[in-house]
């Protein structure tokens, strides 16, 4: 599933590059972190970092992005009173790639806003035993992007539902800042 990932990614910022130098579209590259913030009460505030690139149209529409993100969640404390020390000490990580539709809003020179629809898929590890479950994003996107730089700052904050599989397992709110590059 990653290799797809991967491929189709390339596949994109290939045939991208292409319609970008017609001036049709831009394609951008990023990296991206900031807080996971736990819906649930059985983990604490953890991190998310990650890579994603980005195609969008030259009139703001719908644009699309590819992401791979590694979520760290911390463990509460309260585990420890049931002695399950593993949980206490290892806190949860989870691996995520997933594409999502850039919803255009607000568009003026150098600064644009969006919201975010999409999919996720996640890998769960539980005991040695991995599986991967998917699940969905909804957020609100600002990114400036001085003219002529190539260069966009951008802010989010979202809702990440990850394993909708057998309902949501875990369902965060997370808030990054990242830093693209168009070419």
């Amino acid at each position: 599933m990653k290799t797809l990932l991967v491929a189709l990614s390339l596949l994109l910022l290939l045939a991208g590059t292409t319609v970008t130098h017609a001036g049709l579209l831009n394609v951008g590259v990023g990296v991206y972190g900031g807080m996971s913030m736990p819906i649930e009460l059985d983990a604490e505030m953890g991190s998310i970092v990650g890579v994603r690139m980005k195609v969008l149209p030259a009139i703001p529409l719908i644009g699309v992005e590819a992401y791979y993100a590694t979520i760290n969640q911390k463990s509460p404390r309260d585990l420890w009173d049931e002695q399950d020390l593993d949980i206490v000490f290892g806190g949860d990580t989870y691996t995520t790639f997933g594409a999502n539709l850039l919803i255009g809003g607000v568009n003026a020179p150098g600064f644009r806003t969006f919201g975010i629809a999409g999919v996720n898929f996640v890998e769960f590890e539980d005991h040695g035993v991995t599986e991967f479950k998917y699940g969905g994003e909804l957020g609100i996107g600002v990114e400036i992007v001085p003219p002529f730089i190539g260069l966009g700052i951008e802010g989010r904050a979202s809702v990440m539902l990850l394993g909708w599989d057998e309902g949501p397992d875990r369902k965060l709110t997370t808030v990054t800042v990242g830093v693209n590059y168009y070419f």
